[in-house]
């Protein structure tokens, strides 16, 4: 094991030791009412007396740190403030939010830029990005294995089956970057579809070598399953790479561009909020289904306040890298300025 991720392992267990408690069920049902925003009556109400073209919207979330900010918008109030009447409903992965975002169901969602850009890409989706949700922190996102696997650096991962979430997904793409960094052939890998929540148990019965996972699960997998994290996948060329952002129909936004620039003013503020480990601890048990101890445990992301573009294209690069993208796309075409408070 290389000596970063060595001291960085040693460093994640004193705190396992210091405050570990057994995970509560994480939560991996669109249902699951722990993510059950407030309600609000017809989400399709147009007008307000605010001056809103639309003040009661529908926003879809993660269990993700991507979707905290939403979480604290509502929990402190900054919707409310600019006038929103919000409605947040779970889903299980980004890409499912796709057509429910396409019918009118959802206004916002939260998905992961990888799925964002390969519907762009093959132009099954016209939407922009309107917030930033999470910038993936190196210590969020790793490759775990069990402490006997005799994998310690990239070489060690040639020909090893991998857990990646799924096909091209962004844990995949990120795996063969950091191969490809590390002089290792991404192809001597075989990447198996095994999502998150499920990828600890494949690697203790040995149907796995390995995988990537990323909070509240990697933390959990240290606690229940003894994983300790083989590779970093956020760094060198991957390093502070955008993960999710919140997306809106290009024409909902055409229609809506006074509701769109509220829900911006809203998420500011709790943007800043999530970076605040006192703050983001209120809606990580909610959230991500694991109990307050082993939330204070969990490696936090990145949120930022406003929109990058530069930042955004270098996931568009990391496709046409390692995703198979051939489709030439500028980030800045989708994506809806920060307005100014």
């Amino acid at each position: 094991m290389s000596a970063d991720v060595s001291s960085a392992t040693r460093r994640r267990f004193l705190r396992l030791a210091l405050g570990a408690t057994v995970a509560a069920p994480l939560a991996t049902s669109a249902g699951c009412s722990v993510l059950n925003g407030s309600s609000s009556n017809d989400s399709s109400s147009q007008g307000s007396s605010n001056g809103l073209e639309k003040s009661k919207i529908t926003v879809g979330i993660l269990t993700s740190q991507g979707s905290a900010g939403a979480k604290l918008a509502e929990k402190f109030g900054y919707f409310k403030q600019q006038g929103l009447d919000v409605t947040i409903k779970p889903i299980t992965a980004g890409p499912q939010a796709i057509p429910a975002l396409i019918n009118g169901e959802l206004d916002f969602t939260v998905i992961n830029y990888v799925s964002f850009y390969q519907a762009i890409g093959a132009k099954t989706l016209d939407a922009k990005v309107v917030v930033d949700g999470d910038t993936a922190n190196e210590n969020s996102q790793m490759v775990v294995a069990k402490p006997d696997s005799g994998i310690s650096s990239p070489k060690d991962l040639a020909g090893k089956k991998i857990g990646i979430q799924a096909s091209k997904s962004a844990a995949e793409l990120l795996v063969r970057a950091q191969l490809k960094d590390n002089d290792v052939d991404p192809n001597s890998v075989t990447y198996l579809p095994i999502t998150f929540p499920n990828i600890p148990a494949a690697i203790a019965s040995g149907q796995l070598d390995a995988g990537v996972e990323v909070e509240p699960y990697l933390t959990t997998a240290e606690q229940k399953q003894g994983l300790q994290p083989v590779m970093k996948i956020i760094t060198g060329s991957t390093a502070n790479m955008p993960n999710t952002g919140y997306i809106a129909m290009s024409k909902f936004i055409n229609a809506n561009p006074k509701t769109v620039a509220a829900f911006q003013r809203a998420m500011i503020p709790a943007q800043t909020d999530a970076a605040d480990r006192s703050k983001i601890s209120q809606v990580l048990p909610e959230l991500s289904g694991v109990d307050q101890a082993t939330a204070a445990l969990l490696n936090l992301d990145t949120f930022p306040t406003s929109n990058n573009a530069t930042q955004l294209q270098r996931v568009i690069t990391l496709l046409q890298n390692y995703g198979g993208m051939t489709a030439q796309l500028n980030a800045s075409d989708y994506l809806v300025p920060t307005p100014k408070v």
